[in-house]
């Protein structure tokens, strides 16, 4: 059950000088990962041409970027897709930490495109 059952509290890591993406798995169509972000951190604005990205908001609040012009306020609970050639980036514009599980889903390896 190891490669099937997974706990986000053991997974998530948090550093002070840098968001965290911690992997905790991979196949050959999807990949997940936890993202930890202190206040203020941001997963700057990409997007990727063959793959779907699901963010899953678990705790925190923070600013979600769809585009290059909009902002939308995101918290706990709240599921973000971003489609191929879909910018997003995200930032903890909260005083707390900021968590969230993210999948891709598509053609792996998934490429970026930094904006």
């Amino acid at each position: 059950m190891e490669e099937r059952v997974f706990e986000i509290d053991k997974i998530a890591k948090f550093d002070p000088d840098k968001p965290q993406k911690n992997y905790f798995y991979e196949t050959d169509k999807t990949v997940g990962a936890v993202w930890c972000l202190e206040p203020g951190q941001e997963v700057y604005l990409h997007s990727h041409s063959n793959v779907d990205d699901i963010w899953v908001c678990i705790e925190g609040t923070g600013t979600y970027f769809p585009d290059l012009e909009n902002e939308i306020q995101i918290g706990k609970g709240m599921v973000i897709l971003a489609k191929p050639n879909q910018i997003h980036g995200m930032r903890n514009t909260g005083k707390d930490r900021f968590l969230f599980v993210g999948f891709a889903a598509g053609s792996l390896p998934m490429d970026i495109t930094r904006y």
